[in-house]
């Protein structure tokens, strides 16, 4: 046998014969406020034989409590004419602190146009006001002794309306199209079919968080219980997902799911698990997600770069940045790499441990070993010095880097096989390449002559500006966004030849 709800006991408990109504009725509406929204007749292929309707208005007040009749304390919650009911949702019980009020705030009233051919009849006791309420769609509370309005579950609809500003009344009809969900003055327009279908909506969620409220509470009890008496008999559990639980909560809203810190980094192993899954049922979106994932990380890798490049910072941080980013180093090279060390020892300590020599980073051929220095200096190093009659020298420090590459490279070879011999890369020094990236390129056209004719001029030593990784990137970037479509060729006018 259910258990009774306390406002059913405290109803039974009464013995004033409360709660309690009063009724009005006027020939005429005179207390109409202006026009309600004009709805399409519903057309039928019978003909009914009506009975005459009763115009007027009939208007229910509602008391908690015994009053005469005369008494300002009635509250009005029924009003009916032939072609509608309208009701007012107010807190039935005196002793609630609302006692009174709207339940939905500013949603003062509920219209219900006429669902039958037959007009509403006006109730006068609360025997036939029993029977008008009947008529209420479902889920509608339908008992005036406990407060008309929505079914508790479904307040979400109202509550909802309520934040639209100007509207007071929802009038709810069997109308569609253009007078579904529409806001005329302070009237807001419901098709009975529309509500029909949120109440089902609503249903489903409530079913849902049922069943996994009481596997969750399973899954505690397991947890706490068993589990921690005795691990070896009781192994732990996971959490079961319904199947398209995430698929359904994204679905709810109609715009760009926000996702907390803690849901993103989820998300994200979620998918790193899933990825063996995706790859055999969707290998399109995995693909697709792929892709996404690299351009707004080369994109923000991007803006990092430049950032750096603006803010002058030093040699150590783009040494950790380009460390961290290895992917940018591949921009000097015109094949695949893969970096073997960061500020490597290449060799060169005497018998007292001293000389030894370090590059900025040891790069190798992906597909032959064969091993590459790259020596970095500051992105705001001139790479020229003072002009010399129609040229321009080298800076110091650029060919100071281009001496220290050399020996670095030469005292490598020198020492190839006992550094590398305990690498698990097979590593090579066929024809050890050296890069140099350093400053930025010039801008006049004199200087970029003369730095042009100066780094060609090099045997075996690549020199490459910081500005010429960043555009190499961007190059990259604008490559992988997607192209707007192509608009078709118009030939009007002309002779196809074919």
């Amino acid at each position: 046998m259910p258990s009774m709800r306390p406002s059913q006991y405290a109803m039974q408990q009464r013995i004033d014969d409360g709660p309690f109504l009063r009724f009005e009725h006027e020939d005429i509406d005179a207390d109409a406020q202006g026009q309600t929204p004009s709805l399409p007749e519903t057309e039928s292929d019978f003909e009914l034989e009506l009975e005459p309707e009763i115009s007027g208005v009939t208007r229910v007040y509602y008391s908690d409590v015994a009053l005469p009749d005369d008494s300002p304390g009635w509250h009005l919650i029924l009003r009916v004419t032939s072609d509608d009911l309208t009701i007012y949702p107010i807190y039935p019980r005196s002793e609630h602190p609302k006692y009174s009020e709207p339940k939905y705030d500013t949603i003062t009233s509920i219209m219900i146009t006429r669902p039958v051919y037959q007009p509403y009849a006006h109730p006068t006791d609360k025997y036939e006001v029993d029977e008008v309420l009947s008529y209420l769609p479902e889920g509608f509370s339908k008992d005036w002794r406990y407060g008309l309005g929505f079914h508790y579950e479904y307040r979400f609809i109202a509550n909802a309306v309520a934040k639209i500003e100007g509207v007071e009344t929802i009038m709810m009809h069997g109308g569609e199209g253009r007078h579904d969900t529409q806001i005329e003055g302070c009237f807001y327009l419901l098709g009975v079919a529309q509500f029909q279908h949120l109440r089902r909506q609503l249903d489903r969620l409530t079913k849902r968080h049922q069943r996994e409220t009481a596997d969750d509470k399973k899954l505690v009890c397991y947890a706490g219980l068993l589990h921690k008496a005795s691990p070896q008999l009781y192994p732990s559990r996971a959490r079961k997902l319904p199947p398209d639980i995430l698929a359904d909560l994204v679905a709810l809203g109609s715009g760009p799911t926000r996702l907390s810190a803690k849901d993103q980094k989820l998300v994200t192993t979620l998918a790193q698990q899933s990825v063996p899954a995706l790859a055999k049922s969707t290998p399109r979106t995995l693909f697709s997600l792929k892709a996404e994932i690299e351009l707004v990380t080369l994109g923000q890798l991007i803006e990092v770069y430049r950032k750096m490049m603006d803010s002058n910072a030093n040699e150590d941080r783009w040494q950790r940045f380009l460390s961290e980013n290895p992917f940018v180093l591949d921009m000097a090279f015109g094949y695949p790499v893969k970096m073997i060390a960061d500020r490597p020892y290449v060799g060169g300590k005497d018998i007292n441990g001293a000389g030894g020599q370090f590059s900025d980073f040891l790069m190798a051929a992906k597909a032959t070993g064969n091993l590459a220095l790259i020596e970095i200096k500051h992105p705001q190093q001139d790479v020229l010095g003072r002009a010399y009659r129609q040229t321009y020298t080298p800076s110091h420090e650029l060919s100071g880097s281009v001496a220290q590459v050399i020996s670095q490279r030469s005292v490598l070879q020198r020492n190839i096989y006992g550094l590398t011999c305990d690498l698990d890369d097979r590593v090579h020094a066929h024809a050890v390449a050296a890069i140099i990236i350093i400053g930025r390129t010039p801008t006049e056209v004199g200087k970029q002559r003369a730095f042009e004719q100066y780094r060609n001029s090099l045997k075996d030593v690549l020199v490459v500006t910081f500005d010429e990784l960043q555009g190499r990137l961007e190059s990259i970037l604008h490559a992988l966004k997607p192209k707007p479509p192509a608009e078709p060729v118009s030939f009007e006018g002309e002779e196809i030849p074919f």
